[in-house]
């Protein structure tokens, strides 16, 4: 009997001191919060605000210069403890400082973890494995990079969108015209500017393929409105097909 009121007992502590251990350790900052309240964070153990500070340090944020010294414990931390963006972020410092050998581990595992901009990279260093020579046979590097690429465009990469649909409309990979345009479009709303004139373009061409694709919309009227975003987001040449400049 006393035993089991000893055990609800501590349940009870336990349950009642739940709140208090969750607030232990504070929500992640955002780079916008600035260098100090990052460092604050991640002193009290949010593994994702060491990330980011490790991202800012990376990036040259702090200091207006990239800091490889200090961005690596912090990055290596927050990735030890399964935090996507600090895995990546120490792939992204290797692949910069040369070592891809080392960094492509790293981006598998930030985009098993979901990292987005990781499977973008992935699909980079598929076409061309050392960052600079372009594969013997493109087509099968395009195939390969296309499975990190709809990785990361499922994930919310816009540029990783547009990739995929270039893929299909090049019949690297099998889809419709129709899935190419809805990449097109997802790859425009996530800011990837030429993707919105190309989605344009494809309502646009004088083929039965795409004469079909825009019988099924108010093709006019898209395509002035693909042209106008493209422009905004700075693609110089959509602007002068809507009158206006960037």
């Amino acid at each position: 009997m006393l035993a089991t009121i000893l055990r609800s007992v501590l349940i009870a502590a336990v349950v009642a001191a739940a709140p208090a251990i969750a607030r232990a350790v504070p929500a992640a900052c955002v780079a916008r919060d600035g260098a100090d309240a990052c460092a604050e964070k991640c002193k009290a153990k949010s593994q994702e605000s060491c990330a980011v500070l490790g991202i800012m340090y990376l990036r040259g944020d702090i200091g207006n210069k990239q800091d490889f010294a200090k961005a690596e414990p912090l990055l290596r931390r927050a990735c030890d403890a399964k935090v996507a963006l600090g895995c990546g972020g120490l792939g992204s410092m290797f692949v910069v400082q040369g070592n891809i050998e080392k960094g492509r581990p790293l981006f598998e595992k930030a985009c098993t973890m979901g990292d987005a901009l990781s499977c973008e990279s992935l699909g980079g260093l598929a076409i061309t494995p050392d960052g600079v020579t372009p594969p013997a046979d493109i087509k099968a590097a395009s195939r390969k990079a296309n499975v990190y690429y709809k990785r990361a465009c499922e994930l919310g990469s816009g540029t990783a969108c547009g990739f995929c649909a270039a893929f299909i409309l090049d019949k690297i990979v099998d889809g419709t015209a129709k899935q190419a345009l809805d990449l097109y479009v997802k790859a425009c709303s996530g800011g990837m500017a030429i993707a919105c004139r190309q989605a344009a373009d494809l309502l646009s061409k004088d083929t039965p393929e795409s004469k079909e694709l825009a019988a099924g919309y108010d093709a006019p009227r898209l395509i002035a409105d693909l042209l106008k975003r493209a422009c905004k987001l700075g693609d110089t040449k959509a602007c002068p097909r809507t009158g206006s400049s960037p």
